[in-house]
């Protein structure tokens, strides 16, 4: 097929991503799966026109789960934080809270709230550009579940599916004692589940609490949940420990690790980690020094092993600066907020190393260091011998979508949405300018319908959708008409 004639540039990129064809190396479509890909590829499609929604209903997760393991094709999840409260307070936000560290950061959508379903419905459309299948949304205790709920009917509505991780820091016993939220939200049929039984990783803290307690219930539907643990808290182990079905990858500067994690025979199911690296800001402890440049070698690193899922590592972490959200560098100057170099990282006398009090993952200076000039298409760690306050990002423009890289890193003008546009080719096969165009025009707001509203196709509603989500609410009026099919056609022809 050929795109529009009267396309725009924002419509043809539009279009390319939704024609992206299946992954080199991916079965040959026959003709009853392309009939099949073109009835899913109808299912997936949201116009969102004038004051007007219409929403997709999920596949089934048994259905969705037989195509998986029918192709083998990865699905790619982004691990997505709800705890930014809102886009005034500085408490727990994360970002811009001088007690709990002031972060390198800011999104390109703005300092907003987890809440708000104009910003989720926005995060998910950028998901869906890059490919994304769905989200794993971190929860640690029951007044995140308003957010949650937000986010897991937004994602139904884009026929997008999604599961929580559990995250046990707050509560050892975080997984009983939310137990009746956990079974309401497994019910949902855009829930995910492994064979049948809803999937429910936990963030595991076992240096906090000891080994973890499991879920003592099952879903509503009498299932066992599908348990993925931390591997790196049980990485040694000769064995997969009782009650757990496997184990998730999170973050290593160490690629190798994240290689004998792929290599692993201790379970079937892979839980793979796609990351860009890690500068966390937190003002009075720390994790890691810093590094930078890993998500094109973790991205290939996912195409060569196939995992059951690809975890997106984080989406909007800003505090340890994981985030692949399209975001940009903080001005020191940002108004209503610190400095993000007042950080445990940050000194004028000391490297990273002496920071660390030990090698920040140089393995035997094979990383150089991440400063100016450093090449962020490849691994780069701490500070050598230089002050750790000399560490930057050159990835990024400074305060806004797309502008100048930091004055230390020379000429050349950066756009906040590089690392979702390298996921994109990636994930869908699509270049580099249709996926940045398409990037932008979500970010901007701008008009792109491949169909008219009259052309959208005849879909139900949601179950359990509020009827104010059914009926085109305040959030679902957006001045866009954009419809979604980034990586769709391709997604359903290898299913």
């Amino acid at each position: 097929d050929s795109p529009p004639l009267d396309a725009s540039p924002s419509k043809l990129a539009m279009w390319s991503l939704g024609a992206a064809a299946a992954r080199p190396g991916t079965r040959r479509p026959q003709p009853r799966r392309v009939l099949l890909a073109i009835a899913r590829l109808a299912g997936m499609v949201l116009v969102l026109a004038g004051s007007t929604a219409f929403p997709v209903a999920a596949a089934g997760a048994g259905e969705g789960e037989a195509a998986r393991a029918d192709s083998g094709m990865t699905r790619y999840v982004a691990h997505l934080m709800p705890w930014f409260i809102n886009s005034t307070s500085k408490q727990w936000n994360h970002w811009c809270d001088p007690g709990h560290g002031v972060a390198y950061y800011e999104s390109a959508l703005g300092t907003y709230s987890s809440g708000d379903p104009a910003i989720v419905r926005k995060q998910l459309l950028l998901m869906k550009v890059a490919g994304i299948d769905g989200v794993w949304i971190d929860l640690q205790v029951s007044s995140w579940m308003p957010t949650v709920w937000v986010i897991a009917r937004v994602a139904a509505s884009l026929d997008m599916r999604f599961a929580v991780v559990l995250d046990n820091y707050l509560h050892r016993d975080a997984a009983n004692r939310m137990r009746q939220d956990l079974q309401e939200l497994m019910a949902e049929p855009n829930y995910y589940e492994v064979s049948g039984r809803p999937v429910l990783p936990i963030f595991e803290h076992t240096h906090r609490w000891g080994p973890t307690q499991l879920p003592t219930w099952t879903s509503r539907a009498g299932r066992r949940p599908f348990i993925v643990g931390s591997y790196v808290s049980h990485a040694s182990a000769a064995q997969l420990p009782v009650g757990f079905d496997s184990l998730f990858f999170w973050h290593s500067p160490d690629l190798n690790w994240l290689k004998m994690y792929y290599q692993s025979a201790k379970f079937e199911v892979k839980v793979g980690a796609v990351f860009r690296g890690w500068r966390e800001a937190y003002a009075h402890h720390m994790h890691s020094p810093p590094y930078l440049g890993y998500l094109k070698g973790t991205l290939a690193l996912a195409q060569e092993h196939r995992p059951h899922f690809a975890q997106l590592v984080s989406w909007n972490d800003y505090s340890e600066g994981t985030m692949l959200e399209p975001s940009y560098l903080r001005r020191p100057d940002a108004p209503q907020c610190g400095d993000p170099a007042d950080t445990f990282w940050h000194s004028e006398t000391r490297s990273c190393d002496e920071l660390f009090g030990r090698s920040a993952f140089t393995a035997n200076g094979r990383f150089p260091p991440c400063l100016a000039g450093a090449d962020l298409a490849t691994p780069c760690s701490g500070s050598g011998n230089d002050p750790c306050g000399s560490v930057v990002d050159c990835s990024k423009p400074v305060g806004a979508l797309e502008g100048s890289a930091p004055e230390a890193c020379g000429q050349g003008d950066r756009f906040a949405g590089e690392d979702l546009v390298a996921i994109a080719c990636s994930v869908t096969g699509a270049s580099e300018a249709d996926a940045r165009a398409a990037i932008r025009a979500i970010l901007s707001g701008e008009d792109t319908p491949l169909i008219s509203k009259n052309e959208a196709p005849r879909i139900e509603a949601v179950p359990g959708l509020d009827a104010e989500l059914s009926s085109g609410a305040a959030f679902l009026r957006p001045q866009l008409c954009t419809v979604v099919v980034a990586g769709a056609l391709a997604a359903a022809l290898r299913g």
